[in-house]
């Protein structure tokens, strides 16, 4: 990666943001000097970083939620002149390495991490004292993660030095990596937050909580699998932790998907083949989709709802069903098939009034055969319908060996992306793209 941040200073400061009257440094737009020493502008750059990840199109939400949901089949192209959305539904090689969605998905969360380093190196020397530093680290190292836990969903490789011509790591080293970082922010936040500092962050995102989930996140997906229940367990599942927006700052996905028929929901199945497909009781259908007047064809044609049915809607930064079905996952893994069917029912016979956020399958209890294979295999469906539009689709289709790029009946066109143009033209120690 090219070392190519540090730039004029010219400090937005946006007042009334995300609802919580707070304000927040863009933080593509700073000089480091002018944020090394000052605690309040550290403040303001966590907001930022909170910022570029969660809203606008170039954002990562953006970015998961669609190009995960194009390529494991959730979602249906509009408008084929939105070229970037286009490649993605063909996949393969129809990919370009300028594909815009691919662009902005590496770099702002290679900014992302840019800017939580100079959090990260700056606390001590800005901070009157131990638990100022700690606290403003403990935000540094958990967007840090969310970034590197993020990229590796989509790209085989990751690096790691945020340097000029950085060496690339492995998946393994990149999950170790953000698990280390979660580790580490759980351990000042459990010291306490400094109130000088939480008084300025915004507080949509439950730090404790969101840093549990993305450790039971990263965990099952590095296959540390009695780790992810414990990190999963500790998640308080009556909390909300949210990413939030206003009139000035709309939640992406709604705000582009309705005023620039990009794309949509592409039906009620949530991408799953035909011998998975949800049961027509499942309420988590009617809450995440609806049927209405399509405007490029004027026929009717389903459309996301959920958190993506208005500009103002929040957009988790977890699900409670996500804890518990990664409960489930890594007790299946562990063949302790009994009591992955119990998560497992946690999940399908939770009603929406039961729910923090209201999503309930209110179904019955799992009823089919007590194998690891087909536990697993319903613990696949459930987090396909549970777990819809939250960017997490492509990562599972892989991690559950479902079929791909070459094979019969394939659910996901790729199962990585090809590196970006911009990242290969600037680092000589790029990896090959990969094959599919």
């Amino acid at each position: 990666m090219k070392s190519i941040y540090k730039t004029f200073i010219a400090i937005i400061l946006v007042a009334s943001i995300s609802s919580c009257d707070k304000e927040f440094i863009d933080p593509i737009n700073i000089s480091d000097p002018e944020v090394e020493g000052s605690v309040d502008n550290l403040i303001l750059l966590i907001n930022g970083i909170q910022q570029r990840y969660s809203t606008d199109r170039a954002g990562g939400i953006y970015n998961t939620v669609t190009a995960s949901g194009l390529t494991a089949d959730e979602l249906r192209l509009i408008n084929p002149g939105n070229l970037a959305e286009a490649e993605l539904t063909n996949g393969g090689n129809e990919i370009s390495i300028n594909n815009g969605i691919i662009r902005n998905l590496w770099g702002e969360l290679m900014l992302v991490r840019r800017e939580a380093l100079t959090v990260l190196e700056s606390a001590d020397g800005a901070a009157s004292d131990a638990s100022e530093a700690n606290s403003l680290k403990a935000y540094a190292h958990f967007y840090r993660a969310l970034a590197n836990g993020t990229l590796i969903q989509f790209f085989n490789e990751v690096p790691l030095a945020t340097e000029q011509n950085a060496q690339f790591n492995t998946r393994a080293e990149v999950l170790a990596d953000a698990i280390a970082d979660l580790g580490t922010a759980l351990g000042y936040v459990q010291a306490g937050i400094s109130s000088s500092v939480s008084s300025g962050v915004f507080q949509s995102v439950d730090l404790e909580n969101s840093i549990q989930a993305l450790l039971a996140r990263y965990h099952l997906m590095a296959g540390n699998y009695s780790e992810a229940v414990s990190a999963a367990e500790a998640v308080d599942l009556s909390v909300q932790s949210v990413w939030t927006y206003d009139a000035a700052v709309p939640n992406p996905i709604a705000e582009i998907y309705g005023t620039n028929n990009v794309v949509e929901a592409k039906d009620d199945q949530f991408g799953l083949p035909d011998d998975l497909l949800p049961d027509p009781a499942d309420g988590r259908i009617d809450f995440y989709v609806t049927i209405a007047t399509d405007p490029s064809t004027n026929e009717d044609a389903f459309f996301a709802v959920g958190f993506f049915a208005e500009n103002l809607d929040d957009i988790p930064v977890y699900l409670p069903g996500e804890m518990l079905l990664i409960q489930a996952e890594a007790l299946a893994r562990q063949n302790q098939v009994g009591e992955a069917i119990n998560a497992l029912n946690a999940v399908l016979t939770k009603t929406a009034a039961g729910d923090v956020f209201g999503v309930g399958a209110n179904l019955p209890a799992y009823a089919g055969a007590a194998t690891q294979e087909a536990v697993l295999e319903e613990i696949y469906r459930n987090r396909r319908i549970e777990l819809f539009m939250t960017g997490m689709s492509l990562e599972d289709s892989r991690r559950f060996g479902r079929p791909g790029p070459g094979d019969a009946d394939a659910e996901r066109n790729r199962n990585f992306y090809p590196y970006p143009d911009t990242e290969r033209d600037n680092n000589p120690n790029t990896p090959a793209d990969p094959t599919s």
